[in-house]
């Protein structure tokens, strides 16, 4: 099988392409992800989750991933330096996969896709700015705030946990929507379905950012479930990681 390593830290990189070669696999190494990704049966990454976020930032057809944690948190990977021999290798030999839905953030002819979430902020720092919540349609809210987020299950141990939002386990795919610094006493975040249209327009044009990248600026962007999932080897203990990490962070 034709296997590619994204890799941040070379340290690991000869041990990891060592392994996969004894494998019989072929490999290639890059070290930064780029669209050729689509073309490989897995790819493995050498980083923490931020190295992971950048190789779905650039793929929408997403090979099989295996995550080697070299960084802080690791909610998304599945092995650190010390033990990811033996676990890529059952991994391989099982091949066993587990796909998490992405959301498509939509304005015009402009699109992105974003794993954690999407946040929707003024482009004036320090100032509020009013956003209006619509789901399916229909305006469910208006609030000033420094900006919005809308999370995925896998997100809500991220941006938007330190925001105050709910932590969702991985499985119960949804939208979480979250405001950062709002107006408003008592305002709290709400969960929809994966499946609802969300919308966000301000009275003036803000900024996109899509899992820590900015990608455009818009006065309105539509929230919506994508067609191209994020695909991971599967990991039988994710949902204990998730207490793992919120207790860490803690």
């Amino acid at each position: 099988m034709r296997s590619v390593i994204v890799y941040k830290s070379p340290e690991l990189l000869e041990k990891v392409e060592k392994v996969l070669l004894d494998l019989g696999h072929e490999v290639k190494s890059l070290p930064k992800p780029s669209r050729s990704l689509e073309s490989f049966d897995f790819i493995v990454s050498i980083g923490g989750d931020g190295t992971i976020l950048s190789i779905l930032q650039e793929v929408r057809r997403c090979p099989p991933i295996f995550g080697i944690n070299s960084g802080k948190i690791g909610y998304l990977t599945h092995s650190n330096s010390t033990d990811f021999e033996d676990k890529i290798r059952i991994a391989l030999k099982k091949f066993e996969t587990e796909k998490f839905e992405r959301v498509k953030c939509s304005c015009g002819d402009s699109d992105c896709l974003a794993l954690n979430e999407i946040a929707f902020f003024g482009k004036e720092r320090g100032k509020l700015t009013e956003i209006t919540i619509k789901i399916d349609s229909e305006e469910v809210d208006r609030i000033r705030c420094d900006g919005i987020i809308a999370a995925t299950q896998i997100g809500s141990t991220a941006y938007s946990f330190s925001a105050g939002g709910p932590v969702v386990e991985p499985y119960h795919p949804s939208i979480i929507i979250v405001p950062v610094a709002p107006f408003r006493f008592g305002w709290r975040p709400f969960v929809v379905r994966m499946d609802r249209i969300v919308e966000f327009e301000a009275k003036n044009p803000g900024l996109v950012i899509a899992d820590g990248k900015k990608i455009f600026e818009a006065k309105r962007v539509t929230i919506t479930k994508s067609d191209f999932p994020a695909v991971f080897f599967k990991r039988d203990d994710r949902i204990k990681r998730v207490f793992q990490i919120i207790r860490r962070i803690e």
